[in-house]
């Protein structure tokens, strides 16, 4: 591990930048969501960065937002430090509050694909018609309703297989595996994917080489009162036969031997941050994947683990326990095949680099800018042909949430 101390060039930029100072004296455990709605500083200002995807084509960076105004879709321009409203209160119902993940770009039409997510109570759940695939022409600057596939469900996040015309999506609250067909233009459900105690979806699923739809499941156990070692486990569904194969085996925990993989002939055990890691229990909840386009898929815990899955040996090697604070759930890969990871939680945020053919894992230990900010959360990431990071910042209690960018990493 290599700590990284030399200048970086951190910046934070504000959309908005409404200041909180009651969420834990009067909102937290307090207020139900529509109290939340009514006050017009949360309604309009408690925003997010979920969702983040770098437009090579035009340089500018698409921001997938939290919002209860609905204003969910964002261009940012690095060279001019400027956000551009994309206008998707012309669409969206005060249920539809962001778009958590994913943010897709098609690269055969050149579109961008994301379903809307949900922050409203239970109570409210018959009013809210459920969750939009949407599509969206930066060509035309058009918005097309693809469908709502799960009455009053919303969409947590997508995976897509472009080629054979298939959208991924994973509901919430409760935990389904949806399927968009691009060709029929209609959704089935494909099953679903929780016990009644457990929140076990991935925070996205991918679609690996073969065109399997990777993502996580809880076993169910209704005949017993105990989990077994495994709660969480790894699933993969292939269209072509509409079959599932539902592993045995789930993401790496942190209690296992770490190990970072220099060779394929040789192995060194290195160990990241055992002693400092704070997440209480660890049973293998996947914050992140990210596809190497070839064989890999590498994963996230939210315990801060980093792990890859091989999905031709189906084997998962635990690579290391890399965030002390835990929560992993943003992994990007750069055209070098360098992997970039954030996470952290509570202020306490990291960022690493890591090129799997070389020993070294590069650890940024604070992401903070010349004026002393720091981001609550890291929920996404992307990067520019450059070598430029920009990190997605979600649920700060004290202000509104910003847009990182981090150059000389």
């Amino acid at each position: 591990m290599k700590v990284i101390d030399k200048d970086l060039i951190i910046r934070s930029h504000a959309l908005l930048n409404y200041k909180f100072d009651n969420w834990q004296s009067e909102v937290e455990g307090r207020w139900p969501y529509s109290k939340l709605y009514d006050d017009e500083s949360y309604r309009v200002g408690w925003i997010s960065f979920d969702a983040l995807t770098w437009c090579e084509e035009n340089e500018c960076l698409y921001c997938g937002l939290n919002s209860m105004e609905g204003d969910l879709l964002y261009r940012f321009w690095p060279e001019e430090d400027r956000f551009e409203s994309l206008n998707t209160k012309k669409w969206a119902d005060k249920f539809d509050s962001k778009i958590h993940r994913t943010l897709l770009k098609n690269p055969i039409d050149g579109c961008f694909y994301f379903g809307t997510s949900l922050l409203h109570d239970i109570e409210q759940q018959h009013e809210a018609i459920g969750g939009k695939l949407m599509k969206y022409s930066p060509d035309n600057d058009k918005f097309t309703l693809l469908d709502i596939p799960f009455p009053h469900l919303y969409i947590q996040s997508i995976a897509a297989d472009f080629e054979r015309g298939k959208i991924y999506g994973f509901t919430y609250p409760a935990e389904f595996l949806i399927c968009y067909d691009m060709k029929s233009k209609k959704s089935k459900n494909l099953g679903y994917i929780t016990n009644a105690t457990s929140f076990v979806q991935p925070h996205n699923g991918v679609v690996d080489a073969q065109g399997y739809l990777w993502g996580t499941y809880s076993e169910t156990r209704a005949f017993d009162e105990v989990s077994s070692k495994n709660p969480i486990r790894l699933f993969r569904y292939h269209p072509d036969n509409n079959k599932f194969d539902w592993f045995d085996f789930g993401l790496s925990r942190k209690a296992e031997t770490t190990q970072l993989i220099a060779d394929p002939k040789q192995k060194r055990n290195i160990s990241f941050h055992d002693d400092q890691t704070r997440h209480k229990e660890d049973l293998g909840f996947c914050d992140s994947m990210v596809f190497d386009g070839q064989q890999y898929i590498y994963a996230g815990s939210t315990a801060g683990t980093l792990c890859r899955i091989d999905t031709l040996n189906l084997e998962v090697e635990k690579i290391a326990n890399i965030m002390p604070a835990g929560r992993l759930p943003a992994l990007t890969i750069d055209k070098n095949g360098t992997l970039f990871g954030g996470g952290g939680i509570k202020g306490d945020t990291q960022l690493f680099k890591w090129n799997p053919n070389d020993n070294a894992i590069a650890l940024l230990d604070k992401i903070e800018d010349d004026h002393g900010n720091i981001p609550a959360r890291i929920h996404d990431i992307a990067v520019d042909k450059h070598g430029k990071l920009f990190l997605a910042e979600n649920d700060n209690h004290l202000r509104s949430s910003y847009l990182w960018t981090i150059e000389g990493f």
